[in-house]
């Protein structure tokens, strides 16, 4: 799926874009750790990860860093430092330490699984790996459809066990370059709401999802309902003070204090 009618592919170009900004914040936080990292790539994005590793080349000394690559052989470019090795098949990568996998299909369980262990895969429309991903382990996960002009889809999934690091990883999700023709759908928006890549995105598809959450909960603070947009939708965190300051101005919201602004402690309920 890399091109279609000899033009690059936008869902693949989005990826690629995505997983290029996380992986340099990964090495970057893999590199302070004694124990290394080690990233497993399964499709055609060897070389862009070799050069995300090329600007941590002074740095790659004394530190293991090690690239796994799997069905494929492996391109030139790799920085001196990078231990580069190939397997025939996922059921070879070992990695008792930091892992982050771009996958493709399916994978082992046994890949998955450690509290270290990070992945980004894409599926097709309506396959949502989260709860398989969440049962082994990598509870804190977001997908989110990558829609072209042409309303062809793909589903961009990323899984991890520590909140932070998908907090991060939305932060990139969010910063890509605007792809023509690429836009963003939440899979969990009944209304299909197709949203724009932008660092202030639409809040539509999030006040809609924070008004039933609140309907469901009957209340809750600010920052519930943050951590909810942050595990629960396409959204940052930080996003749902501006869809709830929109939702009480409208009257869909109460909140308790009536005056000021909305802080973490502030309590909603719906109207």
């Amino acid at each position: 799926m890399a091109e279609r009618a000899g033009r690059p592919d936008p869902h693949v170009s989005v990826e690629r874009d995505v997983l290029v900004r996380y992986l340099d914040a990964w090495t970057a936080t893999v590199l302070r750790s004694p124990r290394g990292g080690t990233y497993v790539e399964c499709g055609d994005f060897a070389a862009d990860a070799f050069g995300v590793f090329g600007e941590f080349a002074d740095r790659l000394d004394g530190h293991h860093l090690e690239a796994v690559l799997v069905g494929r052989a492996a391109p030139g470019g790799a920085p001196a430092g990078l231990a580069v090795r190939t397997v025939a098949s996922l059921c070879d990568v070992e990695a008792a330490g930091p892992m982050l996998a771009h996958l493709s299909g399916a994978w082992p369980e046994s890949l998955v699984r450690g509290k270290a262990h990070e992945v980004v895969l894409v599926a097709e429309p309506g396959t949502d790996h989260r709860e398989r991903l969440r049962a082994a382990g990598l509870a804190c996960a977001v997908a989110v459809d990558l829609v072209a002009e042409d309303g062809s889809a793909r589903v961009l999934i990323f899984a991890t066990a520590d909140s932070r690091h998908l907090a991060t990883f939305k932060n990139e999700l969010w910063a890509v370059d605007e792809f023509a023709g690429i836009r963003y759908r939440d899979p969990g928006d009944a209304e299909r709401t197709l949203v724009d890549i932008s660092l202030t995105p639409q809040l539509l598809p999030l006040r809609r999802a924070l008004q039933a959450e609140l309907g469901r909960r009957g209340s809750g603070t600010v920052a519930e309902l943050q951590r909810f947009t942050l595990l629960e939708t396409i959204y940052r965190a930080e996003d749902a003070v501006g869809a709830l300051t929109a939702a009480v101005a409208a009257g869909r919201v109460r909140r308790a204090p009536e005056k000021g602004r909305l802080s973490a402690r502030t309590v909603l309920s719906a109207s």
